[in-house]
């Protein structure tokens, strides 16, 4: 690599460059291609995703100067070679504070103007979710302090910073607890085994208060991620639905079984497990994914799934490589909770990149709008989507 090109590149991201600097910049860029800048890229970006998290303001100014590209700039993006303009728009998101990375059409056009702003908004989803005991009571946790929630035979449900904690002891008889994230929540649990579950928006488990017998079993709908207690003479069993179950002994993996998406994904993280689907039965390894048709059908075998991508809402973040228009929506509906309204023939476009969760919906259509799909925020949580 041009030893040169590392120090402009930081200049770049300070915004501190010459007028000369940054003229020697683009051309130096054009001479050693974008495999040159790609290691410089994912250095910058992870250095950026693990700083804190912004207020609103700052994240609604970061956003405003994201998509403030001059004229001049967008027509030398446009005469330049088809990769520039992924990395252009890359750099120009670095120097608004790295909220955003690579998201463009993958076909690679440039970047387009500022979305107007609508006159509402809607906040980003959070911690929370809503209990259901053995006997029916309900317990919204999104503002409990930390401490004793619940005591069931035996076992205690105790809050700590956010995650629901069960403490089992010898009981009489089994009941079971449901945890539900509705849209707009997610939420973390620690099993009375031991096992760590993260929710998804949308999402739900039924579970024991204390595992007895021979297989620890649990019901899920929506997403979640798990990692499992390892207990060889306990199988660890998740229900999906009527015909579907993952058995593991120890492990960690994503459960994607949204009931209006085309497929229910399990994605293999560590460890090894077993998928049955109907009398289909298959064991993954790690970096694998199954997917089922939500019809019930083939169970399909993935060998290099994209586990960035898969856990990226854990990590807080939205992926959307490869994502459709509709998919997308899908995903920012449950997160913001909203009702999607398409006016006129749906886009066909397809995404790239990230974007993190903690952003307000209309920073993230802003951004959006440069794959040219229009958007407007309505009152009542209604997003439109207009060609």
């Amino acid at each position: 690599m041009n030893s040169r090109l590392p120090e402009l590149f930081q200049r770049w991201l300070q915004n501190q460059c010459t007028p000369a600097e940054k003229e020697e910049f683009l051309h130096l860029l054009e001479e050693v291609g974008p495999d040159a800048l790609n290691p410089l890229l994912k250095e910058a970006w992870d250095s950026l995703k693990a700083e804190t998290t912004l207020s609103t303001g700052e994240k609604d100014h970061m956003v405003d100067r994201i998509l403030q590209q001059s004229p001049a700039e967008a027509a030398e993006v446009s005469r330049r070679p088809r990769w520039w303009a992924a990395a252009a728009a890359i750099l120009v998101l670095c120097l608004a504070g790295g909220a955003w990375y690579g998201l463009q059409q993958r076909s690679g056009q440039g970047m387009v103007v500022n979305a107007p702003k609508g006159a509402h908004d809607v906040n980003p989803g959070k911690e929370g979710a809503i209990l259901t005991l053995a006997n029916g009571k309900t317990i919204v946790l999104d503002s409990l302090s930390n401490g004793l929630v619940a005591k069931q035979n035996g076992t205690q449900v105790v809050l700590n910073n956010g995650s629901l904690l069960y403490h089992a002891e010898e009981a009489e008889s089994i009941s079971y607890n449901t945890i539900t994230t509705p849209r707009g929540r997610k939420f973390q649990l620690v099993l009375p085994d031991g096992t760590k579950v993260w929710l998804n928006a949308a999402s739900s488990l039924r579970f024991p208060t204390v595992f007895s017998g021979k297989e620890r079993k649990v019901e899920i709908t929506g997403e979640a991620f798990f990692e499992v207690n390892r207990n060889t003479a306990q199988p660890f069993i998740v229900q999906i639905n009527e015909y579907a179950d993952i058995r593991v002994v120890g492990t960690q993996f994503n459960v994607n079984a949204y009931e209006d998406e085309a497929s229910i994904h399990t994605t293999l993280l560590e460890g090894s497990v077993r998928i049955r689907s109907h009398e289909q039965v298959r064991l993954l390894s790690p970096g694998q994914q199954a997917q089922i048709s939500n019809d019930g059908g083939d169970l399909l075998i993935l060998d290099h799934a994209n586990l960035e991508q898969v856990t990226a809402w854990k990590a807080g973040f939205f992926n959307f490589q490869g994502a459709s228009l509709q998919e997308v929506m899908r995903e920012l509906a449950r997160w913001y909770d909203l009702e999607i309204i398409y006016e006129g023939k749906i886009p066909e476009q397809q995404f790239e990149g990230e974007l993190p969760r903690t952003l307000q919906l209309s920073q993230v259509t802003k951004i959006l709008t440069k794959v040219d799909v229009k958007f407007r925020i309505e009152q009542g949580r209604r997003l439109i989507v207009q060609p």
